[in-house]
């Protein structure tokens, strides 16, 4: 297909029924964004990542249908590649190590890491069509989780109305008030559970985008406080009270960004991709791992945009004992920590080698 893709969807997935029910997610997955692939020609770029295919089974690129999706590339993570990889502590599928090896091997302007259960609300594909994205910025969306079962059967033109009325929870922004960022909710209370701006923020209304400025400007101004810090030591005394602030381990969640349920979508230029060198690649630790590319895209100067609802994504609900058993290397205050660090500049937003994504493997690739 000539031309380069608007918007590269990176994906991962092995052939195995990981987290249950997986062929009538990844068929619905296919009919769902087929209809856009066709409808739009050469916005879409589909790079799925095989990871370690089990040998018993079909290849990804065997099982389904694909060439519904339009522009397909197909990348192999063999079996080899990924026991020196993991290690001992790896898991059979390292879900974020295959993003990175999606988004790197990807050719669009733009890339969208989603999964196999993730359904894009109309509204936002549209946004998306207008090809007006900004490259200055990085955006989320709240993942609204649904009833899967109950919508399995429905045709796709119908596909996003069922979800709707299915939706038990959403999964949404830190705010200054302290809410949870995980709330019960359904069709008739989704809209007002969602996220909201914070003080400071701006709303975009031809877009349906919170313009996160405050956290940025806070961003830009610490940075400031912190060079006189370091080269004008008479302001200091003034200085006092920011500079207990800057350091708390606490210190990210001054900005209130949307880290919640940030690996089911998380769309940003590729060169920020480039820039930050790809979501964190760690065998220690599987939970937070994609709060940390928020956290990296911000700190690297890009500014968070948040689709506000009814601009959503839908998420259909799955098993989850696949994640049971693993033994997290970092408690939540370690994580904390970490996140404080990369947010304020005293831990690089890189952190992982040039060679993110298997930079340096050759790996087996197809193209539809």
């Amino acid at each position: 297909m000539s031309g380069k893709p608007y918007v590269t969807v990176a994906f991962v997935n092995r052939n195995d029924g990981y987290g249950g029910d997986l062929e009538a997610r990844i068929e619905k997955f296919i009919a769902y964004y087929g209809r856009y692939a066709e409808q739009t020609p050469g916005l879409f770029e589909f790079v799925i990542c095989d990871w370690n295919p089990p040998a018993d089974r079909p290849r990804l690129r065997d099982a389904f249908a694909w060439q519904r999706l339009g522009n397909v590339l197909h990348v192999e993570v063999p079996e080899d590649v990924h026991a020196r990889v993991a290690g001992e502590r790896g898991r059979k599928m390292l879900d974020y190590i295959g993003r990175n090896v999606a988004i790197r091997r990807g050719s669009g302007e733009f890339s969208l890491v989603i999964n196999q259960d993730i359904f894009i609300s109309d509204s936002i594909m549209r946004r998306i069509k207008r090809r007006a994205l900004d490259k200055r910025s990085f955006f989320r969306a709240d993942r609204c989780d649904f009833n899967f079962e109950r919508c399995r059967d429905v045709p796709v033109d119908g596909f996003e109305q069922a979800a709707l009325q299915n939706v038990f929870q959403v999964n949404r922004r830190h705010s200054s008030t302290d809410a949870p960022i995980s709330v019960a909710a359904d069709a008739a209370t989704l809209e007002q559970s969602g996220s909201v701006p914070e003080p400071g923020d701006w709303f975009d209304e031809k877009l349906g985008l919170i313009r996160c400025q405050q956290a940025s400007l806070r961003r830009t101004t610490d940075r400031v406080a912190r060079l006189l810090w370091r080269c004008a030591p008479p302001a200091r005394p003034r200085l006092l009270g920011w500079r207990a602030d800057f350091l708390r381990n606490t210190y990210y969640r001054h900005f209130f960004l949307h880290t919640n349920a940030a690996g089911d979508f998380l769309l940003a230029p590729r060169q920020a991709f480039d820039r930050i060198h790809g979501m964190w690649e760690t065998t220690e630790i599987y939970l937070h791992l994609d709060s940390y590319a928020v956290a990296q895209l911000f700190a690297a100067g890009y500014e968070p945009a948040i689709f506000q609802q009814p601009h959503r994504v839908f998420h259909a609900d799955h098993d989850r004992s696949a994640r049971l058993g693993f033994n997290e290397g970092m408690t939540w205050a370690q994580h904390e920590a970490k996140l404080s660090d990369i947010v304020r500049g005293t831990a690089s937003f890189r952190v992982n080698g040039p060679d993110w994504g298997l930079g340096n493997e050759r790996l087996p690739t197809w193209r539809l």
